[in-house]
């Protein structure tokens, strides 16, 4: 049998169409291979990218985690100590810490950063004021509102009255430079007429705390002297650009309503502080407690001064009184025309010993009404004359109406400026944290509150994956 080969065969141009395709498809195969490489080539890529920034992220959030703990816990706030215990900050021991975390060294540098006390302590201000919006929102300085504008208005009439109190205190030096035999003493013996602007010139030229606090009371003599607090050193400043802190306006109340909870004060004082007089360091910027005292003492007599000598000038009884002994005064130096320009001074004298004893009442707990009555007025004229000698009991009825020691606290707060007061509390966390808690490192200027970390990362064949990250502590 005969096997016939077989063959096929195409119409003219058939065969080059085919060629054509096969050509095409082995092209089309290509371009998806090379698009599916691309596409692998990428995300092999963007996962080497995500990896590192996650890495970073990793390190810079493990890095803010090591927060001072005693920081936190006993003023509620953030911080990272950049010295790492060693009280001297350097970027390098920040990025070494990074890469216990996992960063790689070299690829990171620290592109912007922030102190707790840089911007005049605008840092330790912003999380002072969210805290307290956090935990007890608006409600907090409701009763400090208005109050700065009333603590002005007291300042203004306090230093007026200074300028009268001045110039009757150089009518009164003439009248007892006339005053020859008579005593200038509050403790003239027996028979002898007390002169009362003896006794005001005696007062003024003694310590006022040791007339107005208890005998029995050991006023603390701490002094933080050869410690200079951040405020009076050369500061550690932040650099770089982050995102401005937005102001407050209520930045100063929630500062002073931050301050009875974290500072103590005479009346609620504990002996194992640097500076037992916390608060009164906050107002009177001295580096021992005795000299903060005193300030404050005579920043708030000076306040019940006016209110007080307004309230004599009211009641015809106490002026009948000031002028009888004003007459007597008069005729024993000679001088019976000098009986008005006396009164004036004996009332002085009485206003500043009603302020002295005030300051008793408040120093003891008790309250003072802003505006004296006839019910509320404590100092007779006899008692001004014993007032601070051996006669003087040394004590004072406390008001259960009026304004507290800390009402007058708050108030001469009020009138330092914010960045007065961001600087000084942060003086005092600085003490209280070297001496009281043990960390004898601890410097607020090297106490990190944000960062952002600039990398450049060297993925593979001279690949390099550049970006930032940004932490703070919110």
């Amino acid at each position: 049998m005969k096997v016939e080969k077989y063959s096929r065969s195409f119409p003219a141009g058939v065969e080059t169409w085919q060629a054509q395709m096969t050509v095409m498809t082995s092209l089309m195969i290509l371009i998806l291979m090379t698009f599916a490489a691309a596409i692998l080539e990428s995300a092999s890529l963007q996962t080497s990218k995500n990896i590192r920034r996650a890495d970073v992220e990793r390190s810079v959030e493990s890095v803010f985690a090591e927060y001072q703990k005693e920081l936190l816990e006993e003023y509620d706030i953030f911080g990272l100590d950049g010295s790492y215990e060693t009280g001297s900050y350097t970027e390098g021991r920040v990025l070494d810490r990074m890469t216990v975390f996992g960063a790689i060294a070299g690829e990171n540098q620290i592109e912007a950063i922030r102190f707790l006390s840089d911007n005049e302590g605008q840092e330790f201000a912003d999380q002072v004021c969210r805290y307290l919006e956090n935990l007890y929102g608006i409600d907090m300085i409701q009763d400090l509102i208005g109050r700065e504008d009333e603590a002005k208005e007291q300042e203004e009439k306090a230093i007026d009255f200074q300028k009268r109190e001045e110039e009757n205190e150089k009518k009164m030096d003439e009248v007892l430079a006339s005053g020859g035999s008579l005593e200038e003493s509050g403790e003239g013996s027996e028979g002898e007429i007390e002169n009362p602007l003896g006794v005001l010139q005696k007062l003024k030229h003694r310590v006022l705390a040791e007339i107005v606090l208890p005998r029995d009371r050991v006023i603390s003599q701490k002094s933080v002297e050869g410690m200079a607090g951040v405020s009076g050193r050369t500061r550690q400043e932040g650099k770089g650009n982050l995102p401005s802190v937005e102001a407050n306006a209520s930045e100063k109340l929630y500062l002073i309503a931050y301050i009875p909870d974290h500072f103590k004060s005479y009346t609620k004082a504990e002996d194992d502080r640097p500076l037992e007089y916390e608060q009164e360091y906050l107002i009177g910027g001295k580096q021992n407690d005795m000299e903060n005292l005193q300030i404050v003492l005579n920043k708030i007599r000076r306040f019940r001064m006016a209110p007080n000598f307004l309230y004599l000038q009211t009641d015809e009884t106490k002026k009948a009184e000031a002028k009888v002994l004003a007459g007597i005064v008069s005729a024993l130096l000679g001088n019976p025309g000098l009986t008005e320009v006396v009164a004036q001074g004996v009332l002085m004298a009485w206003a500043y010993g009603e302020s002295i004893m005030d300051l008793r009442a408040l120093t003891a707990g008790g309250k003072v009404p802003s505006v004296k009555t006839k019910e509320t007025w404590k100092l007779s004229l006899s008692g001004l004359l014993k007032l601070g000698t051996t006669q003087d009991s040394g004590s004072s009825s406390a008001g259960e109406s009026g304004l507290s020691y800390e009402d007058y606290l708050k108030m001469l707060s009020l009138l330092e400026t914010k960045e007065t007061l961001r600087m000084r509390m942060l003086d005092l966390i600085e003490w209280n944290l070297k001496m009281r808690l043990n960390c004898p490192f601890f410097q607020a200027d090297a106490c990190i509150t944000r960062m952002r970390i600039q990398s450049i990362c060297q993925l593979r064949r001279g690949i390099t994956y550049q970006f930032s990250t940004y932490y703070a502590y919110q």
